[in-house]
């Protein structure tokens, strides 16, 4: 699927996976029964805790620029979209840049998806 059609938990996984490097597993939710999916900050332990990929997309934005700005990115724009659209503009150093249209959550994390894997 394109990186612009992502969006609720199929960004979040695609974040998880792509942005942070996390082993995501789909698993049944014990409070729902709806699939949901986990990852294990520690999987070197033995006993792993397997804990609920975060909503990046909704709130954990946040996380995600941390995260970018620690691989060099960093965002050098938010231009004003329609509504609530917006255009973030992700900047590398190397002069590499991307960016991704949406709602400013689920923007920032398409314009991350788009510069891992640029």
């Amino acid at each position: 699927m394109n990186i612009d059609e992502l969006n609720g938990r199929q960004l979040d996984l695609a974040v998880a996976r792509h942005v942070f490097g996390h082993q995501v597993e789909e698993h049944p939710n014990i409070r729902t029964g709806e699939m949901d999916a986990v990852y294990s900050p520690s999987l070197r332990i033995s006993n792993a805790t397997w804990v609920r990929v975060p909503q990046y997309s909704q709130t954990h934005s946040r996380q995600v620029e941390m995260e970018l700005q620690k691989q060099g990115w960093t965002r050098k724009d938010e231009r004003p979209g329609t509504g609530s659209v917006v255009r973030v503009v992700l900047e590398h150093p190397d002069g590499r840049t991307v960016e991704a249209v949406g709602p400013v959550n689920e923007a920032i994390c398409r314009a991350a998806l788009k510069a891992v894997g640029s």
